[in-house]
């Protein structure tokens, strides 16, 4: 997709969002495909944790090839990732090549405890465009009180040395960021002194690029105070889905739970989910504000969030650029 396409299709979003369609002439432009849900460690802040074992599972190849042919027409990028460790999967490598080599731009997020020399190199060679290494705190006790059961030191070095593998092959991609959290909680709080010490450790190294991210509330998973002022609706519902491993099809990243599954891939295409039933009842919800019986929606802090002409700040910017995280 080149960038007059890709600015054209976000234009038509644009339109069709500003003018409260529910019923969408257009595909979605974005996916979040679960490799699965499998989780090596046991973070404070996310819900993983709670899943139940009967819950989780490994997304099967032929799945994944199946959601690929289709959405290879439509989708600017897919993010290999959601609730799990996507490296925990055997195939993930032969995943992030198979969606490159279809034209798709992908990427990922990793906690980077299981980036080792030859993943790292397999990481490359994939074609993966971009990720992201999601790590808290600047020194080793703070890190480790939020990034439970990993190790500060080991996690450390895997970043190193997977820039210096990149840095090695003078390879542009992918696009790396070391991603951090915002907490609202006093005890994890960024101290500066200590990020300056710590980001030393990539000096000279090919990182991209060092981000905040503001903390959120897993729709309401997860504690959090936020000032209910300024709703809109949430611009998920007119740009984008999310593909549990098992084929389930979700609405938004922040029904962590499968709350309100819109139908599955193993028996329907994305078209016939996009403006189903229930996709189109869900628009029709957000866009009268009427959250009440939306279990996930009416507890999310996103449709709060600051924002211009609708679409939240933190975004805005991402999606002229074309990188959403």
């Amino acid at each position: 997709m080149n960038k007059l396409h890709y600015y054209g299709r976000l234009a038509r979003i644009f339109w069709n969002y500003r003018r409260k369609k529910s019923r969408l002439s257009y595909m979605p432009i974005r996916l979040w495909i679960e490799p699965t849900n499998h989780c090596n460690l046991q973070c404070v802040m996310c819900p993983n944790k709670e899943l139940k074992k009967e819950e989780k599972g490994f997304m099967n190849f032929d799945l994944f090839k199946k959601i690929i042919d289709e959405v290879s027409k439509f989708v600017f990028d897919i993010h290999l990732l959601h609730r799990g460790e996507s490296l925990l999967h055997q195939d993930f490598f032969k995943m992030a090549k198979y969606a490159h080599d279809k034209g798709i731009v992908t990427k990922f997020h990793t906690n980077g405890t299981l980036l080792d020399e030859e993943k790292s190199y397999n990481l490359i060679e994939s074609g993966i465009d971009q990720f992201s290494f999601s790590f808290d705190g600047y020194d080793k006790k703070t890190y480790e009180s939020i990034r439970i059961n990993a190790n500060f030191e080991k996690t450390v070095d895997n970043i190193i040395k997977f820039l210096e593998i990149k840095k090695k092959l003078k390879s542009k991609k992918p696009f790396t960021i070391l991603e951090l959290i915002n907490f609202p909680d006093s005890k994890f709080k960024i101290n500066q002194s200590k990020k300056t010490e710590f980001l030393e450790n990539f000096k000279g190294l090919h990182l991209n690029k060092v981000e905040i991210k503001e903390f959120h509330n897993w729709a309401g998973d997860v504690e959090k105070h936020y000032s209910m002022k300024n709703y809109s609706p949430c611009t998920f519902l007119w740009h984008a889905m999310v593909i549990f491993w098992d084929g389930s099809v979700l609405p938004c990243t922040q029904d962590f739970h499968g709350f309100y599954t819109l139908g599955n891939v193993k028996y329907s295409t994305i078209a016939e989910i996009w403006n189903n039933e229930k996709m189109v009842s869900l628009r029709n919800k957000a866009i009268q504000g009427d959250l009440k019986s939306l279990k996930t929606c009416n507890q999310c802090d996103r449709v709060w969030r600051k924002k211009f002409l609708g679409i939240p700040k933190e975004y805005l910017w991402k999606f002229i650029l074309k990188r959403m995280p």
